[in-house]
């Protein structure tokens, strides 16, 4: 195998463990989306504002995965670039 079909071998595999990441990191949004509908069904409304305390942690734990996902898809994009090369 030439050194330039390997690196394209391997900027390909690299792609898709990217993708896998992006697919995984999605779903765990979901759950985390489903979780807050429950625990707002559970505590809505509470006295000590546990409701309020989870969704906010469960914001701030979306906002970093969103984040991860964006530079995962961007990580992706330059590997397209060097694939083109």
């Amino acid at each position: 195998m030439s050194m330039v079909t390997e690196l394209i071998a391997a900027v390909t595999a690299a792609e898709r463990q990217i993708d896998d990441q992006i697919m995984k990191l999605t779903s765990f949004n979901d759950e985390i989306d489903n979780a807050v509908r429950q625990i707002d069904e559970a505590f809505g409304g509470s006295v000590k504002s546990y409701d309020q305390n989870i969704d906010a942690q469960l914001t701030a734990t979306k906002e970093k995965l969103n984040g991860t996902v964006r530079q995962l898809e961007s990580a992706k994009r330059k590997l397209q670039l060097v694939r083109m090369v």
